[in-house]
């Protein structure tokens, strides 16, 4: 299984495993940009967009920011995937929203 694989089946995790939240979230929007570009193209687009999105903040409200794609794109395990402006703008979000990798 290639790293981009992986990446993947950790993404559809993470969306199960937001589901199973209380109450559960549903990110849809997330979900369609997986089946469009695949996960690591939509996780590419998705930081670098201008806006925090309201999936990322609802999860990190819920104490989970580990499900949050800027959580996993600052992992060092994904670095191949990503290139340093994917890195430093979700750590940005990260930063801004005072969540500390564990």
């Amino acid at each position: 299984m290639s790293l981009e694989d992986e990446f993947e089946t950790a993404c559809w995790e993470a969306i199960d495993a937001c589901s199973k939240l209380s109450p559960p979230y549903h990110p849809t929007a997330w979900q369609t940009m997986i089946k469009n570009y695949g996960a690591v193209e939509a996780a590419r687009r998705l930081v670098v967009s201008g806006d925090i999105q309201t999936g990322f903040e609802r999860l990190v409200r819920a104490g989970r920011p580990e499900l949050t794609i800027e959580y996993a794109i600052t992992d060092p395990y994904w670095r191949p995937l990503f290139g340093p402006q994917h890195r430093e703008a979700a750590q940005w979000r990260l930063d801004r929203a005072n969540v500390v990798r564990q």
